[in-house]
C-alpha cells in the first residue's frame, strides 16, 4: 500500500506509526492538535483507516488492542 495515497483522519496529527516485519503500515495513533488530552488508535483495513479507539496514553491503546502481538505475528 502506498502510504502517500492515505486518506488519514481530519484535524488529527499522526503521533506514530507501527509496522509488520515486511515493512506494511498496520496502525497509527493520532492526537488532536495542539493540546494531546486523548490519542487515538486507528488500523488499516482494506485501505482504508478505522478508529479502535482512544485513551489519555498511547500504551494502553498498544495494551488493549494488542498492537505489538499483531505486529510480529
Amino acid at each position: 500500500m502506498n502510504e502517500e495515497k492515505l486518506k488519514y483522519p481530519k484535524g488529527e496529527r499522526v503521533f506514530a506509526g507501527y509496522y509488520n516485519r515486511a515493512g506494511e503500515l498496520l496502525f497509527i495513533i493520532t492526537s488532536k492538535e495542539p493540546v494531546r488530552d486523548w490519542y487515538y488508535l486507528y488500523a488499516l483495513e482494506n485501505g482504508a483507516f478505522k478508529k479502535l479507539g482512544r485513551a489519555r496514553e498511547p500504551p494502553e491503546l498498544e495494551e488493549k488492542f494488542r498492537v505489538k502481538e499483531k505486529m510480529f505475528a
